[in-house]
């Protein structure tokens, strides 16, 4: 079990001042991966449906806990994920200048890991985009 944890603090909005967190579990990565077409795909979805929502709301992410791993990020993405049955699903990108995406944190902790292997993950993400009708909601939050 990992040892890391990353909290992401949002900025309040609207009626809501207060900011809110959400606090994903390390995912123990190696592997970059192409988040261009989903995050193009969601973005002008988010245009259209009102469910698929496209913000940049994300104020700060710490993480906690420490490991060897010095990576820099330059900028976070949340996706976040409700299908229709209630069941939610996240997960936490971290963008490297030289490298490129890679994902860091799901949420909730309970989550399998086989599920957030990168290619897994893409798989998944694909999915979602082509069959969102099956989908209750769809948040892309990136910093």
């Amino acid at each position: 079990m990992s040892l890391i944890s990353y909290k992401v603090i949002f900025r309040g909005m609207g009626k809501m001042e207060e900011s809110l967190t959400l606090t994903f579990n390390n995912v123990i990565s190696d592997k970059y991966i192409n988040m261009t077409h989903f995050i193009t795909s969601v973005k002008s979805m988010s245009a259209l449906y009102e469910n698929i929502i496209n913000i940049q709301n994300i104020e700060e992410v710490i993480k906690m806990g420490t490991n060897n791993q010095q990576l820099s990020f330059n900028y976070y993405i949340v996706i976040l994920i409700t299908y229709k049955d209630e069941k939610k699903e996240g997960y936490l990108i971290g963008n490297t200048k030289k490298l490129g995406d890679l994902l860091i944190g799901s949420w909730p902790f309970s989550q399998n890991t086989i599920e957030t292997q990168s290619g897994i993950l893409l798989k998944k993400l694909d999915d979602i985009i082509n069959n969102f009708v099956d989908i209750k909601n769809i948040s892309l939050i990136y910093s």
